[in-house]
């Protein structure tokens, strides 16, 4: 047995783990989920920006983090229903790895907003501001499903 995060990295990308990436089903929900979740950041970035005025990336952080409690719980229930170790200790586990993981989209999608909003500037308001946080949401979309399937749900390892 391999020992250490090297190990366990290795155990998770493992090739037959991988097959369980390109399943159409699990991505189909995954994207569902992440559209409640889209929905969910949007009201709560158009909320705090425009309706209070927040800053922009703290709003979209709150936004984010709401989203993903949304989501993690929306696919720890349906998505991943039938992958992961269960209970409750596992789950608490999974959702901070959850969290942990989907920073990285967070970054991504937030780092992609920025910039559109930074170069479309703030004439074309809540249009311009949804359009680009979506721009962003979609450019984090595959980073989240790979690192979601493997670290967190673990697709396709049923013991550990």
């Amino acid at each position: 047995m391999v020992r250490g995060i090297g190990g366990e990295m290795a155990r998770i990308f493992k090739i037959g783990n991988l097959k369980y990436l390109f399943s159409i089903a699990k991505f189909s929900k995954f994207t569902a989920v992440g559209v409640i979740g889209a929905v969910i950041d949007n009201v709560a970035l158009s909320l705090l920006v425009i309706s209070m005025n927040f800053p922009l990336v703290p709003s979209k952080l709150i936004g984010a983090e709401l989203a993903i409690i949304s989501m993690f719980l929306l696919n720890e229930n349906w998505t991943f229903l039938e992958d992961g170790l269960s209970g409750k200790y596992q789950r608490l586990i999974r959702f901070i790895k959850s969290n942990l993981v989907r920073s990285v989209g967070v970054m991504v999608a937030t780092g992609v907003m920025v910039t559109i909003v930074g170069m479309i500037g703030t004439g074309y308001g809540w249009v311009g501001l949804i359009s680009a946080n979506l721009i962003g949401i979609l450019a984090g979309l595959v980073v989240n499903y790979t690192l979601e399937s493997l670290i967190t749900w673990q697709v396709g390892i049923k013991s550990s």
